[in-house]
């Protein structure tokens, strides 16, 4: 008798077997629950008048967009748009009107007595410089000049105060909002449909009253709320949950609508790493910690597109020479 079907035989059976074990062994797909998600009202956000969408999931508020929110200095305070380099510092620099509004300001300001010489006040001069300033008759040289005849003193804390121009909320202001304004138009406008992109020490400052950056356990609880296992809520650095990206992410039956913005991510090079718009949305969470015990680093989730799973990890906040910038979602709780 040929061995040849024995053989074959037993090769079917165990290749059997070996796909009955494989097939034990993966995880069943996962069966969501939506009964308790709900659109929930619009927010408006008092700062700025922007409008959220928000959506109602379990004992949680979500905000069913990015946050838009730009703090004072745009990017000098954390806020980026999309492919935004940092503002030059050095480049900040008072004009006319601001040089007026230092010297006025210091000009009057109390304690230092209206900057007498031998006990006579310079108020007259100073003032008449001023509108020689404003009226163009005179530069800020020739005035800063002028002063510093009157008065030495007066000059040299003009100087430093000039100095610490850039600091100044104002002039922060004006150097973010330009730099903003000159990239939003180069990108097409990516803040109005995506928000903003955010350093993580940005993150945790820019939530409306009422509302907070989502923490790790704020994540979890969404997740199983959704009917995520608590064996795949806890796994960590880890893919989880098949079909959850596709329920949070846009025109998911959660309403979420979490968009793939890309973001700036870590890499140990100095330049910028825009990276993954329209193939992944990275959030942060406000759940902190330290890599290696000395790297700050933050709990984040993400979804790519290779996957309809959501990333749980941790992600550095920066390297040497720039910020790691995600998306933020804001959350409340419901009573």
């Amino acid at each position: 008798m040929s061995i040849f079907k024995p053989l074959c035989f037993a090769l079917l059976s165990a290749a059997a077997l070996c796909l009955a074990s494989c097939g034990e062994d993966e995880p069943k797909a996962t069966q969501y629950n939506l009964s308790a998600v709900q659109p929930g009202e619009n927010f408006t956000d008092p700062r700025d008048n922007n409008v959220y969408r928000t959506v109602r999931i379990g004992n949680q508020l979500w905000m069913a967009e990015n946050l838009r929110y730009a703090p004072n200095g745009y990017s000098l305070d954390g806020a980026y748009t999309w492919d935004e380099r940092p503002v030059d510092l050095t480049k900040i620099v008072p004009d006319n009107a601001a040089v007026i509004e230092v010297i006025d300001h210091l000009f009057h300001d109390p304690k230092y007595n209206g900057w007498e010489v031998d006990g006579t006040p310079i108020a007259p001069w100073v003032e008449g410089f001023l509108k020689q300033l404003k009226r163009g008759r005179m530069t800020v040289a020739e005035v800063r000049e002028n002063i510093k005849y009157l008065n030495p003193a007066f000059d040299d804390t003009l100087t430093v105060r000039l100095l610490k121009y850039a600091e100044l909320p104002e002039a922060r202001h004006k150097a973010g909002l330009a730099n903003f304004e000159k990239t939003e138009k180069e990108n097409g406008g990516y803040v109005a449909k995506n928000g903003f992109l955010y350093t993580f020490a940005a993150a945790q400052r820019v939530a409306p009253e009422g509302w907070r950056l989502p923490t790790d356990e704020d994540w979890k609880q969404l997740e199983r709320t959704l009917g995520l296992p608590a064996r795949e809520v806890e796994r960590n650095e880890a893919w989880r949950g098949e079909g959850l990206a596709t329920l949070l992410s846009v025109g998911g039956k959660t309403g979420f609508d979490a968009r793939r913005t890309g973001g700036n991510l870590y890499q140990r090079e100095a330049g910028n790493f825009y990276e993954n718009k329209g193939k992944a949305w990275y959030f942060w969470t406000a759940t902190s910690t330290m890599l290696q015990d000395s790297i700050p680093a933050a709990y984040v989730r993400l979804s790519d597109h290779f996957t309809t799973k959501v990333w749980r990890g941790t992600s550095r906040v920066a390297n040497n020479y720039r910020p790691v910038l995600y998306s933020v979602r804001c959350v409340k709780d419901l009573k």
